[in-house]
């Protein structure tokens, strides 16, 4: 994953902060919080990436106290978890 494809899932998750600010459905304000901290733990992807090079691997995740978040994997399998 090069630094172009990280650009569209944050492009991604701000469609979702628009989708969920609408608060339309029970449970979206919640939605839009876990949202924003992976808008904010993807940047420090996006530094890493920028700093490291490329990336093999990223999943999302959500962690009691952290919040949302993503797991990094990168060509040495050295995984990495950034949160906001």
């Amino acid at each position: 994953m090069d630094e172009e494809q990280l650009a569209l899932v944050e492009e991604g998750l701000n469609l979702l902060i628009q989708k969920y600010k609408k608060n339309q459905n029970k449970g979206d304000l919640q939605r839009m919080q876990a949202v924003m901290d992976a808008k904010i733990a993807i940047r420090k992807v996006m530094l890493s990436v920028a700093i490291k090079g490329d990336i093999k691997d990223i999943t999302p995740v959500l962690e009691g106290g952290k919040g949302a978040g993503w797991e990094v994997t990168d060509f040495e399998n050295k995984v990495m978890r950034y949160h906001a």
